[in-house]
């Protein structure tokens, strides 16, 4: 009897995707009849993350009015002269070669023992004009001639002209004719003549430049160029047109920090490159969507490398996928907290009031009335109170007495330092709109390890720019102690049929915690934050890779299996929670998974 053959199952289908509608009317559009430099407005109060700030520095000073044009010429001649090679090129000088050589490990020893962190950078860009300066300049010390350092460096591989404010290249870049690795970041670039490239170069950086429209860029690339950096340029999705006629060999493209929206054009021009096998597109505002790297993935099926991870066979879908156009033009923020662990233990509250812990999160980019109100209202501030109420009697800046009685009682185990926070309570205003910013987990109560919903906090943002600017700011967040006394129906009085005594909160910080966003990875859900109060700061510290949610926490003595030493223990294992306050956070933004 043959066997039975089993049939096959139907999948059942996904569940719908439940989407808020987006308006047509993009929230990157900016209607002609906006308040005149509301975008600065807009960004007043934001903290940035450090490479942010150098790179609005950087933005700031070449979009100047007035710039001086400076020349390839006159840029690499300034670099010269404020690196260790002047002294051996300047002819006018009357130490010779070999004192000037003498002098060098002097010069060397003062900066790598004395200098701090700050002026070795500097001494690093100053002194990185190409590899092996040192072993150039002592061929030249034992020939006794300048000039043979003079032709060594016009035979370089490696060229670095970064940094030095250069507006435009000229014929002299062409007399480095064995230079194969190029770099000109960090200049004033806007138009460059793909003509005086010298044809053996296979990388190029123009990263942090003024780059937008690549049309006469292209057109003379050297043939053999593999590698193209044009990260923290200007290009937008309306000059990405040009990108299809890049050179035949270029193998990796590095896009990252630049303003292109949509990402469905850019990937059509992209797939015009046959040798294309890694792709750097994060800090772009395409590559916040809900479905950028599945969407990227399909679309370019022989890519090997986006955003610097590797793809793996895993991310990639083997059903066919046409994303929602939705999906392209929007996504959610979230915020989850992993957990909160050895707060102090709050005074037992007076019969009737609530006592609840929760985080705010301070996200100005990411609210639409907050932007819209800027948009078009000339106000100095965004905190507005509302009339006050009818009632005089109401006076909701006054605490209750359940708040004021000297009689709380505290929990006897708690020693009296820990429970000192709990006495500076201050009220909150309910009739006080702050900044339109604040966004709130839900209330729990204590624990020694406080748990909340996951996410925590999901936000949906359909202004890609706004979200992507988010992961360049430097976020706030708050624990907060709350106490809520609800409101009490009273005797009724002789001015009014019946008296109510309002409900009240009463809140208290227990911790201020900054966090420094990176550009969100489509491989990882979100980015891991550790702080405890031990750090001496305020400034949480970026896990890495590391995932803390795998972290777990028993207020039960840790069992150790038979057998195993405490260092065998994983970290996916129970282990008690630490004795100061510490947080868990993170931040992402979900993402369509293959």
């Amino acid at each position: 009897m043959p066997p039975k053959v089993k049939e096959a199952v139907p999948k059942k289908p996904p569940p719908p995707v439940i989407r808020p509608p987006i308006s047509e009317s993009s929230l990157v559009h900016v209607p002609d009849d906006a308040v005149e430099g509301y975008q600065e407005r807009l960004e007043k109060g934001i903290e940035w993350t450090l490479i942010e700030k150098a790179a609005k520095h950087h933005n700031e000073l070449s979009s100047r009015p007035g710039i001086r044009t400076r020349t390839f010429a006159v840029a690499l001649q300034n670099k010269i002269n404020q690196s260790i090679l002047s002294g051996f090129l300047n002819q006018e000088s009357d130490i010779t070669l070999e004192q000037q050589w003498e002098l060098l490990p002097i010069t060397l020893w003062d900066n790598e023992k004395f200098a701090n962190e700050e002026a070795k950078i500097c001494f690093e860009n100053r002194n990185n004009i190409t590899n092996d300066l040192i072993k150039l300049i002592k061929k030249a010390v034992k020939s006794g001639d300048s000039e043979v350092l003079k032709r060594e460096l016009k035979l370089i591989s490696i060229l670095r002209v970064n940094d030095a404010q250069m507006t435009e290249i000229d014929e002299s870049l062409l007399e480095y004719k064995n230079v194969v690795s190029l770099s000109l970041c960090g200049n004033f670039l806007s138009n460059l003549n793909g003509q005086l490239i010298p044809t053996g170069v296979k990388t190029l950086e123009l990263q942090f430049n003024r780059m937008s429209n690549l049309e006469a860029f292209v057109e003379y690339l050297p043939t053999e160029l593999l590698y193209l950096g044009l990260a923290r340029n200007l290009l937008t999705n309306e000059f990405i047109e040009p990108l299809a006629r890049l050179p035949y060999q270029i193998t990796v493209l590095d896009l990252s920090d630049n303003d292109i929206y949509h990402l469905v054009p850019l990937l059509n021009t992209l797939a015009m490159l046959p040798n294309l096998q890694a792709l750097l597109l994060v800090g772009n505002p395409c590559a916040v969507c809900h479905g950028y790297a599945r969407t990227t993935l399909m679309r370019l099926p022989l890519l090997k490398w986006l955003d610097s991870r590797q793809i793996m066979a895993t991310d990639r879908s083997e059903e066919p996928f046409e994303p929602h156009p939705d999906d392209l033009r929007a996504a959610f923020f979230t915020f989850t907290v992993f957990r909160i662990m050895s707060a102090p233990q709050p005074p037992k509250p007076e019969k009737g009031a609530v006592t609840t812990f929760h985080v705010e999160l301070e996200l100005p980019l990411l609210d639409a009335t907050r932007r819209k109100f800027l948009l078009f209202r000339n106000h100095e501030s965004l905190v507005e109170m509302l009339p006050p109420p009818e009632d005089g009697d109401w006076d909701d800046v006054k605490m209750p007495s359940a708040i004021l009685n000297s009689k709380i009682v505290l929990d006897p185990e708690q020693s009296s330092h820990e429970s000192d926070i709990y006495k500076n309570l201050t009220t909150k205003n309910s009739r006080e709109i702050l900044h339109y910013t604040i966004f709130e987990t839900n209330k729990v109560q204590w624990n020694k390890v406080i748990n909340f919903q996951e996410p925590a906090v999901k936000i949906f943002c359909p202004d890609l720019t706004a979200l992507r600017d988010t992961f360049r700011t430097v976020i706030t967040l708050r624990l907060i102690y709350s106490v809520t006394v609800t409101g009490k129906q009273g005797k009724p009085d002789k001015k009014s049929s019946h008296s109510m005594k309002p409900s009240s909160e009463h809140r208290v910080t227990l911790a201020t915690i900054k966090c420094a966003l990176r550009q969100p990875d489509w491989s990882q859900p979100s980015q891991h934050f550790h702080w405890d109060d031990s750090l001496g700061t305020n400034d949480a510290i970026h896990w890495g890779d590391g995932d803390l949610s795998v972290l777990q926490y028993s207020q039960a003595p840790v069992k150790v299996t038979k057998g195993k030493q405490d260092t065998d223990v994983g970290p996916s294992s129970r282990q008690l929670p630490p004795d100061n306050l510490t947080c868990h956070f993170g931040f992402g933004i979900e993402t369509l998974r293959a």
